[in-house]
């Protein structure tokens, strides 16, 4: 019963309505299977290829965090993403702490209070400092952490390319329907073009 309510829902949607939802839909309520397969392929391969990345781009941020600790004994506890940009522009967390002072300095250059709790507040001591042993694994590290941004970017582009599947699939049961949707208005004392939804 619930497979024959669900087969007259689906036969009684509107094909664009369709299309918006899941692209490809709508050709399969016109009848259109071999378009609609295309559409299928096109937006399972969009989320698949956005999660992958999203996979990819999470096991190589990852990596790269813990080479980061074996390299330049950075804090493993550290969640923070600016903690770990820092660690790819600065050989060393007192290289950074520098920048901060001047900031610090900039920022309020007659409170020294002030430029305290600035330090303290934007700097990394303790726990939090780093040095790294070797430049080329301070390069590398950078490497693969724009791999990984590389990665996360691809992600980011499949929503939009999903939206413009919807829209193509649309378009497509629109324009290229066999019912005839567009005409003339042609009545008595009625002049214009007519569109059937």
């Amino acid at each position: 019963m619930a497979l024959g309510i669900s087969l007259i829902l689906f036969q009684a949607m509107s094909p664009i309505f369709a299309s918006m939802v899941m692209p490809g839909l709508g050709e399969l309520i016109q009848g259109e299977k071999a378009k609609a397969r295309a559409f299928f392929v096109v937006e399972g391969t969009l989320w698949a290829s956005y999660f992958a990345f999203h996979y990819i781009g999470d096991k190589i941020d990852y990596s790269s965090r813990a080479f980061a600790v074996r390299h330049s004994s950075a804090n493993p506890a550290h969640q923070d993403d600016r903690y770990f940009d820092a660690l790819e522009d600065y050989n060393s967390s007192s290289d950074y702490n520098l920048l901060v002072e001047r900031d610090a300095s900039y920022f309020y250059p007659n409170d020294p209070d002030r430029q305290q709790q600035y330090i303290e507040s934007h700097g990394y001591f303790g726990d939090d400092a780093w040095e790294w042993d070797d430049f080329s694994n301070r390069v590398y590290y950078w490497e693969r952490r724009r791999t990984a941004r590389e990665n996360h970017r691809r992600a980011s582009f499949m929503p939009g390319f999903a939206i413009i599947n919807r829209i193509v699939s649309v378009i497509d049961v629109i324009v290229f329907s066999k019912e005839e949707r567009f005409g003339l208005d042609t009545r008595p004392g009625k002049i214009g073009v007519l569109y059937k939804f």
